[in-house]
């Protein structure tokens, strides 16, 4: 019994930790508050209890972010199966993409917490391409592939990668703000609906991955991308 007591402690405490480190790192950036701060709020005197419970700061962000990425998974599996293995529209594919995170800012306070965190996370320069490639579950790659496929038939396959990736990163950071808005105190806007917000988003992002490529473009690519030019 008393190691049951102890075992429910632990978890109690390390859900504490869990709950200050959204609130504080989603309000002032992943590395904009102290270890020592996320002990305080969590209410431990013992400011040794994070690193016990999570080791460091990388390893708690990446808790954060396994505490809410079965929900978001499942929500991806879900849009990403009824499409019943057809051939998937371009739209479709990227609504796989937004749809749940939009989805997300809507559950609470706690959920958009993660996910102006996930979009900080994404954004760490020291973070390097697998790791990145770690924040995001197998459905979205599925869909991303799919996506960069069809684009590299119009222009280069690097060039494709980056307009995904850019317009995936566009979206995301809209959603984060949407996510602050919602929790603003004195918030003096009107907000359109989520859905309606999510439904405009995934329509700009085809058009932003759909748009021609100009002659200009093109060029500078193959400037670029030729190491002959190099």
């Amino acid at each position: 019994m008393s190691e049951r007591r102890t075992s429910a402690r632990g978890a109690e405490t390390r859900e504490r930790l869990l709950d200050a480190a959204e609130r504080l790192m989603a309000e002032r950036g992943i590395s904009g508050v102290s270890l020592n701060e996320i002990n305080t709020a969590a209410g431990q005197r013992n400011t040794a209890a994070l690193h016990y419970h999570f080791g460091g700061r990388e390893e708690l962000v990446r808790a954060i972010l396994r505490r809410h990425g079965a929900w978001l998974r499942a929500r991806h599996d879900e849009l990403y199966a009824a499409l019943d293995g057809r051939e998937p529209s371009t739209r479709e594919l990227v609504e796989v993409i937004i749809a749940p995170v939009a989805e997300y800012v809507a559950v609470g306070p706690s959920a958009r917490a993660a996910v102006r965190i996930w979009v900080s996370a994404t954004n760490r320069p020291e973070l390097a391409v697998e790791e990145i490639q770690g924040l995001v579950d197998a459905t979205l790659t599925r869909a991303a592939r799919v996506l960069i496929a069809r684009m590299a038939e119009g222009m280069p396959r690097p060039l494709a990668v980056a307009r995904l990736v850019t317009a995936a990163q566009a979206a995301l950071h809209v959603l984060a703000d949407r996510a602050v808005l919602e929790d603003a105190p004195e918030r003096r806007r009107d907000l359109l609906p989520l859905p309606l917000v999510a439904a405009n988003l995934i329509d700009m992002t085809v058009a932003a991955l759909t748009a021609p490529v100009s002659p200009q473009t093109l060029r500078a690519a193959a400037d670029a991308l030729d190491p002959a030019s190099a």
